[in-house]
């Protein structure tokens, strides 16, 4: 008890504060990269909309071998809806709030274990760092690369559930947020084998025929489709721009690295120019992260009921969620030459979730085998390290994002959008 109020009570109210101070400051910036361009579909009547995103298709079908008709749809109604900036910016802290919740319910069914979701939220939180002034995902772009990941998430505990007995019905909602996912962005088919694999792990008896088929058919079949298309139009008879093709004779190990560690928290400081600043940093721990190890009393977390399989799984397909972009970046001419240190390209977010997909099957991991009194220990000192770095992260977008807000601490003109 705190004040007459029950620890319980307070717990998801510090995680959400701290989350929240973590994406907050995209309230607070302009429309940046193609957003200052994509804004403008909320001008096009529906026929020039449907015209121009036809033409849109094919030309990244045909120069850039992508096949991105469920991006289009969600552009086109997106900017419609979103018609004004603060729409907008508020949709975008909104979405990147549902995926680091969708992320901690998944951690939540997976693991068994209330203490291991927050934790994991914390670290998504961490890892969530903007890249103002570079290619961000989680500011801009229509915010399309977190959708796609809200919706692989929807997916996979949609299809959990009919695998534990749901209805059958539930096959069309799997189909059209499945079909969605791989048709807005190419890289949400990279997470294919992340769905089997966390399905598999946490699911019934492959023994039981008909619920798989049911619950899994649908996402192989759209993925299988959406893959032997991609194949297709990066075949050798439909030549491709070059910033497009496939270089393996570039720096490809270099490029992988920058993408790859760009995805740890504090590497824009470290290998980039992003602001810092220690006494936001400070105050951040002290009012938010602190208080909320207090409230959440990792030190007395019993040990996970859940089997070895599921953690290690979990690592395994976080370290996939966060190599195969990377590699995928390292063999791409454009961003052999483009990529810089500390920053990664538009889809660090699926990184951002397959770090913590790695650390927090880790911990669980730890927790399980370290029986002796001091493990509970250990798992709370990784706990009170996830808060701190969550709120170096906030710190560091709070800082970021104020050199965009006009007055006496920062321009008088608000910089270019661009």
């Amino acid at each position: 008890m705190f004040l007459g109020v029950p620890l319980r009570a307070l717990r998801p109210a510090f995680l959400v504060v701290l989350v929240m101070m973590v994406v907050v400051p995209i309230l607070g910036l302009p429309y940046l990269n193609d957003d200052t361009v994509n804004r403008n579909w909320a001008q096009l009547s529906l026929g020039q909309a449907i015209d121009v995103g036809l033409k849109l298709n094919h030309q990244w079908m045909t120069e850039q071998g992508r096949f991105f008709p469920g991006g289009i749809l969600y552009g086109a109604t997106m900017w419609s809806t979103m018609n004004s900036h603060v729409l907008y910016a508020t949709y975008l802290v909104l979405l990147n709030l549902v995926l680091i919740t969708l992320f901690a319910y998944t951690c939540w069914r997976a693991l068994r274990s209330p203490w291991l979701a927050a934790f994991g939220a914390v670290v998504l939180g961490a890892c969530m760092q903007l890249q103002i002034g570079y290619f961000d995902g989680l500011s801009s772009f229509g915010g399309l690369v977190v959708y796609t990941l809200v919706l692989t998430f929807l997916t996979g505990l949609i299809a959990a559930h009919v695998l534990h007995g749901g209805s059958r019905w539930f096959v069309i909602p799997i189909v059209v947020l499945w079909g969605l996912a791989i048709t807005a962005y190419e890289v949400s088919l990279l997470m294919l084998p992340v769905l089997l694999a966390m399905l598999w792990a946490t699911g019934p008896s492959l023994r039981e025929r008909a619920r798989w088929l049911w619950a899994v058919g649908p996402i192989v079949v759209l993925g299988a489709a959406q893959f032997a298309m991609v194949l297709y139009l990066r075949s050798p008879d439909l030549p491709l721009a070059p910033a497009y093709q496939i270089n393996p004779d570039g720096p490809v190990g270099t490029t992988f690295a920058k993408q790859f560690v760009a995805a740890i928290p504090f590497s824009q400081q470290l290998l980039g120019d992003a602001p810092a600043n220690g006494r936001m940093w400070l105050l951040l721990s002290l009012v938010i992260a602190i208080p909320a190890f207090l409230v959440w009393r990792p030190w007395a977390t019993a040990v996970p009921a859940v089997g070895a399989r599921v953690a290690i799984v979990m690592m395994a397909v976080g370290i996939w969620v966060w190599a195969i972009p990377s590699l995928l970046a390292a063999i791409t001419h454009r961003w052999q030459d483009e990529l810089i240190w500390g920053h990664g390209y538009v889809y660090l977010p699926y990184e951002f979730v397959g770090v913590a997909f790695v650390v927090t099957g880790a911990a669980c991991l730890l927790r399980q085998r370290l029986r002796s009194p001091w493990a509970q220990w250990v798992f709370a000192a990784l706990f009170l390290i996830a808060l701190v770095v969550c709120a170096r992260t906030a710190a560091s977008n709070i800082i970021d994002a104020a050199q965009y807000v006009p007055g006496p601490t920062g321009p008088d003109i608000v910089p270019p959008s661009g």
